[in-house]
Order: structure tokens, then C-alpha cells, then sequence
């Protein structure tokens, strides 16, 4: 799957709106939740009001750094959601620290 860097929070906030009625699993580490789609989106809702606080705590780190990912913006099923232990100097990014995705894709995101 293709994951698509967002620049901005409000943009998340607009394909928020796209996800559609299902059920989604939620991950962080080795924790997992199956949500609902209402569920989903205040979970996702409270990381991006984190990471508006990271950003506005942290000068160094410009507005536009994409700590979000989504598989598709026009209908979403799958996100990934970095920290700020993913910034840095390493030719790849660290694994997620969160992972959002529709349930029937289960197996199918790569780290």
C-alpha cells in the first residue's frame, strides 16, 4: 500500500470527515482496539490535537512536517501516525507508533 504524507492538521482533519461507516483496528505498539467509525475519528481527532501541541511546543520543527500518512485522502482505510522519534537522520522512518486501518485489512500494512 501507498501511504501519502499530509502537510497539515486541518488537512486531516478534512479526510477525517471521508472515513466511512465499518469497523476499524487501532493500534499502538501491541495494543490493539476494534472502534467504529465515530470511535475512530475522535481517537484520530485526539492525535492531531497532540501533534498541534508538539508542533507548537517545538519551534525547531517547521508547520508543515507530515507526522501523518493516509492509503488514499478521497476515501480513506488506512493511516499511519509517526511521533517525533521518527525525525531524524535515518535514511528510513521508525515504525508507526500508530496505525489506523478499515478491520478487513488486517495482515496487509507493512511496518
Amino acid at each position: 500500500m501507498r501511504f501519502y504524507g499530509i502537510p497539515s492538521e486541518d488537512r486531516v482533519m478534512e479526510i477525517l470527515e471521508n472515513i466511512g461507516e465499518g469497523l476499524w483496528v487501532f493500534e499502538e505498539g501491541e495494543k490493539r482496539q476494534v472502534l467504529n467509525s465515530e470511535e475512530v475519528k475522535e481517537k484520530l481527532k485526539e492525535l492531531v490535537s497532540l501533534v498541534r501541541e508538539w508542533k507548537s511546543q517545538i519551534r525547531q520543527l517547521p508547520a508543515s512536517t507530515p507526522l501523518f500518512f493516509v492509503h488514499e485522502p478521497s476515501e480513506p482505510k488506512a493511516f499511519k501516525i509517526y511521533d517525533l522519534s521518527s525525525l531524524g537522520c535515518a535514511p528510513s522512518l521508525n515504525p508507526p507508533r500508530w496505525k489506523v486501518y478499515r478491520k478487513e485489512l488486517e495482515g496487509q500494512l507493512s511496518p
